[in-house]
């Protein structure tokens, strides 16, 4: 695979190796992926937190309403599809 870089990120990248913190350019941008990766998971997870926030596991209606699940199904589409929000 090749990916075309912006100067500064080329030479930030080539900083990075240079550094000795990492041994060539692709351990840079697998660091950066997976960093990327990690950080959607976190955002997806707190959107599924905030879908749930009113809903009373102790006691409470035990079911997502329609308008629930339509909104949960609508997180794990963005999350599978790796759009952004608005």
């Amino acid at each position: 695979m090749k990916v075309s870089l912006p100067a500064a990120l080329e030479d930030f990248v080539s900083s990075q190796v240079r550094s000795g913190e990492f041994d060539d350019a692709s351990e840079v941008v697998g660091e950066a992926l997976r960093l990327l990766r990690q950080a959607r998971e976190r955002k997806a997870m707190e959107e599924m937190h905030a879908a749930f926030a009113g809903v009373d596991s102790f006691g409470g209606r035990g079911e997502p309403t329609a308008h629930d699940r339509a909104m949960i199904g609508k997180f794990i589409h963005n999350h599978r599809s790796g759009k952004r929000r608005a």
